[in-house]
């Protein structure tokens, strides 16, 4: 990974003709135009709904034109249906039920692309395929545990203060995965214990490179830790879509992949943190002569150089993200992975000539963040790839192999 200076940036995508921009830019077609609808569905009834809509597009894409296993089932979509009109009708259905109180906008964003195919015979008949595939995607969903919200903690006796911090990702660690055989397939071994070298020796690194205020995190690696603080991982998607030789179905299937991917690397994040219930660095730091490890000492004023998330630290939640999207990036484009090139509003630039460095980064800003262990990081980061890798073998598979 590179942070370069904007103008060779800029040059070097031209050059491959690769988005500088991860939202703009990038191809216009029918599965980014409904990928950004999903971004506007505001507190979705089902916490799966990227996937959801992305493998419905896939499904009614794929049975116009016919090159993948599908998830649910075989459709058959009559001959000259647009592919188009399809994916967009089934994305259409999947929002109105997952977002039901903004039918209205999902209503307009499908008329504008049924609009937008000329032939109205194969517009109908894609719309009908696309409904069957909404449907079917659904159906699959229906009992995934996927909706609700996290508990909110109560008073025991009225009048008395609670945290009100909620509860956060306790309904993921139960959701039904999409890849995975259960929750708990890819829950990496135990963190290390707190007496041993590898606990001081991660513990010490994350005090000195994590904190607010650190001497020693250089200012590149302060950008890093705080570019991908609260961002989406996937941000590095939509800017491979298009690529020359590559078909709407090729790309159908590698999104949703991604999504299904995704889901579970939070599914598998959350059972794990849960499970293990293992504290965070700002814990451990200021309570650090409780255990007995004369390699570390407390700082009872310690904070780390971002705010520490409201759910339990191992394992690392970014680095399983991005080891289950980088994985499927991997798996998808193998050695002609196209570089990613993220220039975001704050103009700070990256560049990753291969997967691996975008897991990587991802997966070291956290440390330098302040708010994972190595330990954890590498933990997660690997379940993560195994996750993509587990997602790329199992579904979707070439017709006819």
């Amino acid at each position: 990974m590179r942070i370069a200076n904007r103008s060779w940036v800029l040059c070097a995508v031209m050059a491959a003709a690769i988005p500088a921009n991860a939202s703009a830019g990038v191809v216009n077609n029918v599965l980014t135009q409904w990928r950004a609808q999903v971004d506007k569905c505001e507190d979705p009834l089902q916490r799966d709904a990227d996937a959801m809509v992305s493998v419905a597009m896939f499904e009614a894409i794929n049975a116009v034109t016919p090159k993948y296993t599908p998830y649910t089932r075989k459709l058959t979509a009559p001959e000259g249906s647009s592919p188009e009109a399809a994916a967009a009708r089934a994305a259409h259905d999947v929002l109105v039920l997952v977002c039901a109180d903004q039918k209205d906008m999902f209503e307009g964003a499908l008329k504008a692309s049924l609009g937008a195919v000329t032939d109205k015979t194969a517009s109908a008949n894609g719309e009908k395929v696309g409904a069957e595939a909404a449907a079917a995607v659904i159906a699959a969903r229906a009992n995934s545990n996927a909706e609700g919200k996290d508990p909110v903690n109560r008073p025991q006796t009225p009048g008395t203060y609670v945290q009100t911090t909620p509860l956060v990702g306790t309904i993921l660690a139960k959701q039904t995965p999409w890849i995975m055989t259960s929750p708990a397939e890819m829950r990496p071994a135990p963190p290390v214990t707190l007496g041993s070298a590898a606990w001081a020796r991660d513990f010490n690194e994350v005090k000195s490179l994590g904190a607010k205020k650190s001497k020693d995190r250089t200012a590149e690696q302060s950008d890093i830790g705080e570019f991908w603080a609260g961002r989406d991982v996937r941000i590095v998607l939509n800017q491979l879509i298009g690529r020359p030789g590559r078909s709407l179905v090729d790309d159908a299937r590698f999104l949703a992949l991604a999504e299904m991917a995704f889901v579970d690397s939070y599914v598998s994040m959350m059972d794990g943190k849960y499970h293990y219930n293992f504290w965070r660095p700002i814990t451990a730091i200021r309570n650090a002569e409780t255990y007995g490890n004369e390699a570390t000492a407390p700082d009872t004023q310690w904070e780390a150089m971002v705010t520490t998330p409201w759910h339990p630290e191992y394992p690392c939640g970014h680095c399983l993200s991005a080891g289950a999207v980088g994985a499927v990036i991997e798996q998808e484009f193998g050695s002609s992975a196209p570089p990613i090139v993220l220039e975001m509003e704050d103009a700070l630039l990256r560049r990753y000539d291969t997967p691996r460095e975008y897991i990587d980064d991802v997966s070291e800003s956290r440390i330098l963040a302040g708010v994972h262990y190595r330990f954890s990081m590498e933990a997660g980061r690997d379940a993560g790839i195994a996750i993509g890798n587990v997602a790329a073998k199992r579904y979707f598979m070439p017709l006819g192999k």
